[in-house]
């Protein structure tokens, strides 16, 4: 078992298995090979759900809400602002590198959009998977607010709980599709999920331990076998939170079960040195694949043919892709002030510049104070 820090790597490993795995979808070679696409249907099965309940697993209990609230809005919500802006800006400059005919009404489309998303609460006209970014920080908050009343000891806690899920029923059932408020159900119960199973891991299972046990081979031989009973019955297992095709019961259950035979698998990606590092920067820098794989992915569908047969070149340039968005993802962090508005203020060693921009009031209001005054202080 390797540990990094505070936690085992697997968690990380998975993550970035999880969000290359998202990716590949975005391609459309994918209906060109048959067996990828046998193989995104099966994936597609816990490739998201691994994410959110790894996620909900690491969570940590002991910030309150207020602090909580801060550091989400700095570690997801500021850095998906960011994308959107830095985006408009990118497919501009594409639109005028790409285009015959460059008008001015055509660069201002870009912005109007932008304008439009923040407007109608969806950004899928300016990334289709933004919604996942902002599902993470609905339901994160959903869960922490749910603690919080759950560990309260006032008599009123029963009446907030009732009310909680009462809100949780209704946004699952009418599916109010603004600002990602869809998806705080579905999201909600992967997150809380993994954060009941670490508390049960701990107490009674010897904790990360169990990821390491003999018993965790049930867990990919009881997902193979559901799959092939499944598919020979003709029952449905195609999840797709993004499309809100999911329900609370088998798929729900299959999924989890897919989520352990990923850790499972992890335990011996752990051992290769060199694909456990890259995997564990893939989910560093997770946030980062998410947001620009598809216009890179755009740039590509400009210069080469992604519609035809041809493995060996789509193969390099999925990979290519992925490097591609890991390598601005570093570079971007020394790119000074920039970086401060798409990193959490905690990895980042602030320059004096960057101190005072941060202590201007109204950026003051979100982003964790703690950070602000250990960054002071360095």
């Amino acid at each position: 078992m390797i540990e990094n820090k505070n936690r085992i790597q697997i968690f990380d490993i998975a993550k970035g298995i999880s969000i290359i795995l998202m990716t590949i979808s975005r391609y459309d070679f994918t209906e060109i090979y048959p067996t990828l696409l046998s193989f995104q249907n099966i994936v597609m099965v816990f490739k998201m759900p691994s994410f959110i309940f790894i996620s909900g697993y690491l969570m940590s209990s002991r910030l309150n809400f207020r602090t909580f609230l801060y550091n989400k809005i700095d570690g997801l919500l500021k850095p998906l602002i960011s994308f959107a802006f830095s985006l408009t800006l990118l497919y501009i400059i594409l639109y005028i590198a790409a285009s015959n005919t460059v008008t001015l009404n055509g660069c201002l489309n870009y912005i109007i959009n932008l304008a439009r998303a923040f407007y109608h609460g969806s950004f899928d006209m300016i990334n289709v998977s933004f919604w996942f970014i902002g599902g993470l920080f609905l339901g994160q908050i959903s869960l922490k607010g749910f603690l919080v009343i759950f560990k309260s000891k006032k008599p009123l806690n029963y009446i907030f709980l009732t009310i909680f899920f009462i809100v949780l029923f209704i946004l699952s059932s009418i599916n109010i599709k603004f600002y990602w408020t869809e998806y705080i159900p579905i999201f909600f119960t992967y997150l809380l999920l993994g954060y009941t199973f670490k508390i049960l891991f701990a107490r009674y299972l010897k904790g990360t331990n169990f990821f390491y046990g003999n018993k965790m081979i049930i867990f990919p031989l009881l997902y193979a076998v559901t799959v092939i009973v499944f598919t020979k019955l003709n029952i449905e297992i195609n999840l797709n939170i993004a499309g809100l095709h999911f329900n609370y019961h088998y798929l729900l259950l299959l999924s989890v079960v897919g989520v352990f035979s990923l850790l499972y698998v992890c335990r011996y990606i752990e051992k290769i040195p060199i694909v456990r590092s890259l995997l564990i920067y893939c989910s560093r820098a997770s946030f980062f694949i998410l947001a620009y794989h598809i216009f890179i992915k755009d740039v590509f569908a400009i210069m080469f043919d992604l519609e035809n047969y041809n493995p060996l070149l789509h193969t390099i340039l999925f990979f290519l892709n992925i490097m591609l968005c890991c390598t601005i993802y570093m570079f971007l962090k020394k790119v000074t002030v920039i970086r401060i508005f798409f990193y959490p203020i905690k990895t980042i060693e602030l320059s004096e510049i960057e101190i005072k921009i941060v202590n201007v009031i109204y950026i003051n209001k979100y982003i964790p104070k703690e950070f602000l005054l250990n960054k002071n202080m360095t």
